[in-house]
């Protein structure tokens, strides 16, 4: 079939060919001319009957074999090559080699400079013809002791120089594709070349991609096995994309292809750029993978799912539910509170022993073949691996259950710091001001000759600080999981939380803070009893022992009782509950006693006139 055939069109022109049909043809175009009319624009680019698949429309100008073929779009400096050739040379095939490498060299003139490739020395082949050998000469063993010119190694910028310039140059050789050229390049891999004639996608290559995935559980929802399906049909379209595009790449690599399908230009690859170390880093690499692999275990996938147990079901555990903290009977007194912060830190450390350990161990014993290689076999080896493979498995269990006990210590100091603005109310005492929950409830009470509190800062602060260490305590000696595997293996336990690190005692002071700013309150709230002092300090039983010594008559004696009923009716209006921010003071029995003071004050004035009438009466 001739080059510029009409049903073939092997040039694009700018105009449909043949002419259009006349405007007053009212049938339809034959298929054979719907046919031409689209080769026109775009000219096939394989051919449509051959004895192989997706063979090049080119090789319609060439008289081949289908081997011939084959080899040409094998390589395009072999296009030239005939199977004659080769049966007439066949003892020249090194001289054959020797010419398409000269050949090579002469399209790349920066080869041509670096290159020292030896001349070629002619060998007659009448000579020596009595022995077969000499037909096809083997060429000498090159020598393993070749001096090879020293090379400085280069810095990682002046690599990336040379890439640069590298780039610039076929840029500049191929230049950039306008939309023309896009637009039939796309075309040719979406159309030009049909899925039939590719080789399929191997089986093994997306056996090997699904292999990456996490293995399905019964929790796989069905919008994660809508994904993967899509991830599937994903991964195979790229795959026939891809082929196709290699495939247009190829043929486009011919000039007269490209004046042929009226490509110019075609896009550029994405530069990759590969840097090498300027050091010798191989030993080095290959002995740190070496160790990594017989001693690192962190990134195995028993450790991933020692993970996913903890996320999944004990990442939310506290030692000290806030739940359950603001759900109970707030505020309470500091022997109570105490109480209650050590049965909220046994009941999670009960469940991490009887739950977290043993779920744990589990997984161990049903992924026993992904460690049990680790044993050795021999009594008389030392079993390191497995140690270490265990002590990694502790590291990753121990920073779990140190998460636990930093995030329980910042939640309790959470909830210490809802009272951070302290209770200074100033001169006057507002009820309506401190209206969230108190924490600890403090008495006051009467000592000697002041008020006291009960119990006192002192020993609230004790308390507190004693609840931040029993946080720290219940996470203490928890065995580690070969202890549940092995029962032989006893006193392994996981490390925790030190009292003594600074994590633990920045929190303390912060919370300390906090206290401190609500002790304020309580002791500006004692100026309150400071008018009744003297019932404190007996003061007022020595005063009405002087007035009961003086003459009075009766209405003096009845304005004195009134003054101290007056007294008494105070102190028993005072709020027996006074909300301070973090504390709430109980101030029931220093009224009580205190008004029981004045009562008694009242009751030495009537016994004394009563007494007094008493002698009256019998005079």
């Amino acid at each position: 079939m001739e080059d510029d055939s009409m049903y073939n069109m092997s040039q694009s022109r700018g105009y449909p060919v043949p002419p259009p049909l006349p405007m007053t043809c009212n049938t339809e175009p034959s298929e054979l001319y719907q046919m031409v009319l689209k080769h026109s624009h775009y000219p096939p680019i394989l051919q449509s009957n051959s004895w192989t698949l997706a063979i090049p429309f080119k090789e319609l100008r060439h008289h081949r074999t289908p081997s011939e073929s084959i080899a040409n779009n094998y390589r395009p400096h072999a296009q030239d090559l005939k199977i004659k050739k080769l049966q007439q040379k066949r003892y020249t095939c090194h001289r054959f080699f020797a010419e398409s490498v000269r050949a090579s060299l002469s399209l790349h003139p920066t080869w041509k400079k670096t290159s020292n490739y030896p001349k070629e020395k002619v060998v007659n082949p009448l000579k020596g013809a009595s022995s077969p050998a000499s037909l096809s000469p083997r060429p000498k063993p090159r020598s393993r002791n070749l001096c090879t010119p020293d090379s400085q190694p280069m810095s990682p910028e002046e690599q990336l120089y040379i890439m640069h310039k590298q780039e610039e140059k076929m840029r500049a050789i191929q230049g950039e594709p306008n939309e023309r050229d896009l637009k039939r390049y796309i075309y040719y891999i979406t159309t030009g070349i049909p899925s039939s004639v590719l080789a399929p996608q191997p089986r093994q290559q997306m056996m090997n991609i699904l292999h990456l995935l996490p293995p399905a559980t019964e929790d796989n929802s069905k919008s994660i096995q809508i994904l993967k399906a899509n991830m599937e049909e994903e991964v195979k379209r790229d795959y026939y994309f891809n082929l196709k595009k290699s495939i247009v790449n190829y043929i486009l690599k011919d000039p007269s292809e490209r004046q042929r399908l009226s490509i110019i230009s075609i896009p550029m690859p994405f530069p990759r750029r590969v840097i090498c170390a300027p050091v010798p880093w191989e030993t080095s690499y290959r002995e740190a993978r070496a160790w990594q692999s017989q001693h690192l275990f962190a990134l195995r996938h028993i450790m991933i799912r020692l993970q996913d147990v903890w996320l999944n079901r004990f990442s939310s555990l506290r030692f000290v539910k806030l739940k359950d903290l603001f759900s109970t009977n707030l505020p309470l007194l500091p022997s109570e509170f105490e109480d209650f912060v050590k049965r909220q830190c046994q009941t999670t450390r009960e469940e991490l022993i009887q739950k977290w350990l043993p779920q744990c161990a589990t997984l161990f014993d049903t992924c026993h073949d992904l460690w049990l290689p680790l044993i050795p076999k021999c009594e008389q080896v030392a079993p390191v691996g497995v140690q270490e493979f265990f002590n990694c498995v502790a590291a990753l269990m121990s920073l779990q259950l140190r998460n636990l006990v930093t995030e329980s210590l910042q939640d309790f100091l959470h909830f210490f710091t809802l009272h951070k603005e302290g209770n200074d109310f100033g001169e006057v005492f507002d009820e309506v001001q401190y209206v969230q929950s108190q924490v600890l409830l403090v008495k006051l009470q009467v000592n000697e000759a002041g008020i006291d509190f009960s119990p006192s800062f002192q020993e609230c602060w004790e308390v507190v600080q004693r609840a931040f260490l029993e946080i720290i305590k219940s996470a203490d000696k928890l065995p580690r999981v070969e202890c549940n595997l092995f029962p032989n293996i006893k006193n392994f336990y996981l490390r925790t939380v030190r009292p003594n690190e600074c994590l633990v005692t920045d929190l303390i002071n912060k919370a300390k803070g906090v206290f401190n700013r609500n002790t304020v309150g309580p002791e500006r709230y004692l100026n309150a009893y400071q008018k009744y002092s003297s019932l404190l300090d007996n003061t007022a039983k020595q005063e009405i022992s002087v007035f009961l010594k003086e003459k009075h008559s009766l209405e003096g004696f009845i304005r004195k009782i009134e003054s101290i009923n007056q007294v008494q009716k105070e102190i028993a209006s005072l709020p027996i509950m006074v909300p301070l921010s973090m504390f709430c003071l109980y101030a029931g029995k220093l009224n009580e006693d205190l008004c029981d003071r004045a009562q008694k004050l009242k009751d030495k004035i009537i016994m004394f006139e009563v007494e007094e009438n008493r002698e009256l009466n019998k005079g």
